[in-house]
């Protein structure tokens, strides 16, 4: 009988790699690599022993099992022919797949036929995720007193985006400004414009048309909440969200930090103060004012105008807050009342959306 030569050391290291492979992951091709070597050691010195007879040793073997055990504990049920990649997620040669990117926005001047130099007026479209749109639209008007309209301020593309969360396609409005001599009621029309494109090609986008909503802020609150009561009927908005919003033109009434609005100079006059005009007609309504605000006051704008949905039985929802300042765009203390009521009226989808509450909240109507 030939001699077999015993090696320790190769017996030693599959033992190693067998018994400390869900710990030393990071030298297991090492492991690997030294176990091969030594079965085929020792199926050399059997051959070269052996000769014909071709059979294996005991110890060769032996070493081939404890090596497809280690081979096993490392590729589990890969097939064959297929291997992982380094990250162990990808099979080799494919590379991890990045996030899905969002839908690109898309530009709409309201009048293409104009002059760009002189109507810079447009909307810019948000769209979620086919698979997450619930079909509801929203108008965004950002503030800026008339004076400036700034898509990517805290009051445009943040509050877009936020919506696109929800599952609620976006429309930012772009209008025309005072402080460009463009006098109102040239924002009016802006938005009664973009109101007619966006009912008419509301299904196209996949959306349904007769669920169109608006939110606006400070001026843009005053615009919004003029359409709510004031646009033609298939045009009014379905319901309608205003944050720390201008409603009486002649606010501040005291001491504030902005003047009153002054028809002579191009704003809105005192007779589209919005709390005048509302009605029956007037869509359900989420409003959010700060208490302390010098630009809008809440006891002089949003407390009328929740007087005036009151007084008129139009369902809406008012909460408040003591520890921000006007112009705070996207902040929680309204935001996350806004979307549970968004969700109430059937147009938000849950996902982003948490049980939290943030600030005073009065379900009125």
């Amino acid at each position: 009988m030939a001699s077999i030569e015993f090696r320790p050391a190769a017996l030693l290291v599959a033992f190693s790699g067998a018994a400390g492979i869900g710990f030393l992951t990071g030298a297991s091709a090492a492991v690997m690599a030294l176990a091969k070597w030594s079965v085929a050691q020792a199926e050399a010195a059997d051959a070269s022993t052996l000769g014909a007879r071709g059979a294996a040793s005991p110890y060769a073997i032996f070493l081939r099992a404890v090596l497809s055990g280690v081979s096993g504990s490392l590729l589990g049920n890969v097939s064959p022919g297929k291997q992982l990649s380094s990250s162990g997620d990808h099979a080799a040669g494919e590379a991890p797949q990045p996030p899905a990117a969002p839908p690109r926005p898309a530009h709409c001047p309201l009048r293409p036929w104009a002059d760009p130099r002189l109507d810079q007026s447009m909307y810019i479209r948000y769209d979620p995720p086919a698979n997450r749109r619930t079909g509801a639209i929203v108008i965004v008007v950002p503030g800026g007193n008339y004076d400036n309209c700034d898509v990517n301020s805290g009051e445009g593309q943040p509050i877009a985006q936020w919506l696109v969360g929800m599952g609620i396609t976006s429309v930012v409005l772009k209008y025309r400004l005072v402080s460009e001599g463009h006098y109102w009621p040239a924002q009016f029309e802006d938005w009664r414009e973009c109101a007619r494109q966006v009912v008419e090609q509301a299904p196209s986008w996949g959306c349904d048309p007769k669920r169109v909503g608006v939110i606006g802020f400070s001026a843009g609150g005053h615009l919004a909440s003029f359409a709510a009561s004031c646009a033609e009927a298939e045009l009014r908005p379905a319901l309608q969200i205003l944050v720390y919003p201008s409603i009486d033109t002649e606010t501040p009434r005291k001491s504030g930090d902005i003047d009153p609005w002054f028809p002579e100079r191009g704003y809105p006059a005192p007779h589209t103060s919005s709390h005048h005009h509302v009605g029956p007609e007037t869509p359900p309504s989420f409003l959010a004012g700060i208490n302390g605000d010098t630009f809008c006051p809440a006891d002089e704008n949003t407390e009328v105008y929740a007087e005036a949905l009151e007084r008129h039985d139009v369902p809406f929802r008012y909460v408040t807050c003591e520890d921000h300042e006007h112009g705070c765009g996207l902040q929680d203390w309204w935001t996350e009342d806004c979307g549970r009521w968004l969700r109430e009226q059937g147009w938000a989808s849950r996902a982003g959306l948490s049980d939290e509450r943030f600030g005073a909240v009065a379900d009125r109507g």
